[in-house]
């Protein structure tokens, strides 16, 4: 397909950029503790979405979305951020209590501006003195840099401009989503007698659901990203492997339903609690066998395995 390298344009409205906002923040930060914050109308303290970052410090983003043209077609060069803009939003930020905010971050469809940056790493300097929260910055070009690291991102996002350009590729967009799919919470840990996640059997479900229909929701029930069923894949043996996957988790179902009925499982707000190592074994074992099925199937496709403390060396 060549080394040509397309250019992935901003989305056309800002409620489209804040989707898609939430979408790179899945991506880089998986924890899924991301959330779009408020409505339409409420009072927002100047952020749109929070959660926390790869150093789990309280984050907030700010977006700004910016037209590329104007009116006549001509392409716009400055950035939609100003100094007073910036000092006005971080002190609305300011206001968020309960936690205190460690990071705020801008995003704009913006190019990258020297002003702008200049304008931030002095305000940094000043804040770091007084142990206030940090100032980042991220404009479109780092977007840019992010679509083409993160395959799920371009194939969710832009799978139809990939395709009129002939780089589109059915079989990265499905596994892809399904890698995706494995490298939640429910995947990355071994079962002990007490469990973090009392989402466990949902995330099990989700999972199910993304091979058999190409959508993957998160655990509030949200779309995270789209794509096709796994028998659309080419490959005959990867089927066979994914088929094997399915039967794995439908059979993590069934003990976790037994488990239930005979209270060696016992479910609570914050944690899940198994009463019988041999329940926990079983868990280990089928989602271990589940990972090594499907980085095999990634390994050959030349994409990035997963990684999880049930399938270490």
């Amino acid at each position: 397909m060549g080394d040509f390298t397309p250019t992935f344009l901003p989305p056309q409205n800002w409620q489209d950029f804040e989707k898609f906002l939430k979408g790179v923040v899945d991506v880089i930060w998986k924890e899924e503790g991301w959330q779009i914050y408020g409505r339409q109308g409420q009072s927002q303290s100047g952020i749109d979405l929070f959660g926390y970052d790869e150093q789990e410090r309280f984050t907030a983003i700010q977006s700004k979305k910016k037209n590329q043209t104007n009116s006549e077609g001509q392409i716009l060069s400055n950035s939609l951020l100003t100094k007073k803009t910036i000092e006005e939003e971080i002190s609305s930020a300011e206001e968020i209590d309960n936690p205190k905010l460690e990071r705020l971050i801008f995003a704009t469809t913006s190019s990258r501006d020297t002003k702008v940056q200049d304008v931030i790493r002095q305000i940094n300097h000043d804040r770091k003195k007084n142990d206030q929260f940090i100032i980042d910055i991220w404009f479109w070009e780092d977007f840019q840099v992010l679509i083409e690291n993160h395959k799920d991102l371009m194939y969710f996002y832009y799978s139809e401009m990939l395709e009129k350009i002939n780089k589109y590729d059915k079989n990265v967009h499905i596994l892809t989503m399904l890698r995706r799919a494995f490298t939640r919470p429910a995947f990355r840990h071994e079962i002990r007698r007490e469990e973090s996640g009392a989402d466990f059997i949902i995330a099990i479900k989700s999972t199910m659901e993304a091979i058999t229909t190409g959508k993957l929701y998160n655990r509030r029930n949200q779309l995270i990203t789209t794509s096709f069923d796994f028998q659309e894949l080419s490959n005959t043996k990867w089927k066979s492997k994914i088929n094997g996957i399915l039967l794995n988790l439908d059979e993590i179902r069934n003990i976790y339903q037994t488990g239930l009925i005979n209270k060696s499982i016992r479910e609570h707000p914050s944690c899940l609690e198994v009463l019988d190592d041999r329940t926990g074994e079983d868990f280990n074992r089928l989602r271990s066998d589940s990972l090594l099925k499907m980085n095999s199937i990634l390994k050959e496709a030349k994409l990035e395995s997963i990684e999880s403390e049930l399938i270490r060396d």
